[in-house]
C-alpha cells in the first residue's frame, strides 16, 4: 500500500510537468522587474509567481485529462494513461490547483484576478474545444504564455508599460513556433484523434 501510494504521490506530481510552470512564474518575475526598473517586493514576487505558477499547472493537468485518447498512442507512459491516476483524481487535482491561483491572485489585485481568470479560461478552452483546431489552438497557448510578463506588470501596478508588453509578444511568437514544431512530433496520434493541426493539414 505504502508503495502504491508513493506511486500514485509521483504520477500527480508528474502532472504538473514543473519545470514549465515554474518557466511561466519566472517569467512574471521578470515582468515586474522590467516594469518597476527595480526589484519588486517579496510579496509581489511570491503572489505573481505562485498564481501563474498554479494557473500554468493546471492547465497541463487538465491537457493530460482532454488528451487522454491521443496521449495512448503519443506518450502512453503518461501518468493517466498508464493508468497510474485516475479522470477523477486529474479532475480534483485541477480543481484544488485553480482556487489556490485564483487565490494568489486575488491578493494581489482586482486586476490580477481577472487577468489570472482569463488565463485561466483560455487555458480550459484550448484543452476542452480548440486544441484540434491547429493555428487557433496554438495562438491561446502562446497568448497565456505572453501574458506572462505582462502580468508581472499588472501584479506590481504597471500594466502598460512598453517593455513589458514588447516582451510579452516577443515570448508569445516564440511560443508559437515551438507550438507548431511540437504539433509536428504528435502528427501520428493527432490524425487519428482528429486534430487540424498545421502538420496534419499540411504535411
Amino acid at each position: 500500500n505504502r508503495i502504491m501510494f508513493r506511486t500514485k504521490l509521483s504520477g500527480l506530481f508528474r502532472l504538473f510537468r514543473f519545470e514549465l510552470p515554474f518557466a511561466a512564474g519566472v517569467c512574471v518575475i521578470l515582468g515586474e522587474l522590467l516594469a518597476l526598473g527595480k526589484v519588486p517586493s517579496i510579496w509581489e514576487m511570491v503572489l505573481g509567481f505562485i498564481s501563474v505558477f498554479l494557473i500554468s499547472a493546471t492547465s497541463l493537468i487538465l491537457n493530460d485529462y482532454f488528451d487522454l485518447e491521443s496521449d495512448r498512442i503519443n506518450a502512453p507512459e503518461r501518468p493517466l494513461p498508464s493508468g497510474i491516476v485516475t479522470k477523477r483524481e486529474v479532475v480534483f487535482l485541477s480543481s484544488v490547483v485553480t482556487a489556490f491561483g485564483f487565490l494568489a491572485g486575488a491578493l494581489l489585485s482586482f486586476w490580477a484576478l481577472l487577468v489570472v481568470i482569463l488565463t485561466w479560461v483560455v487555458g480550459f478552452l484550448y484543452n476542452w474545444r480548440f486544441k484540434k483546431t491547429g493555428l487557433p489552438g496554438n495562438l491561446m497557448v502562446s497568448f497565456s504564455v505572453g501574458m506572462t510578463f505582462i502580468f508581472g506588470g499588472i501584479a506590481v501596478g504597471k500594466p502598460f508599460e512598453v517593455a513589458v508588453w514588447f516582451f510579452g509578444m516577443l515570448a508569445l511568437l516564440i511560443n508559437l513556433g515551438e507550438e507548431i514544431a511540437a504539433d509536428a512530433m504528435d502528427v501520428d496520434g493527432d490524425r487519428k484523434a482528429g486534430s487540424r493541426s498545421l502538420p496534419v493539414l499540411m504535411g
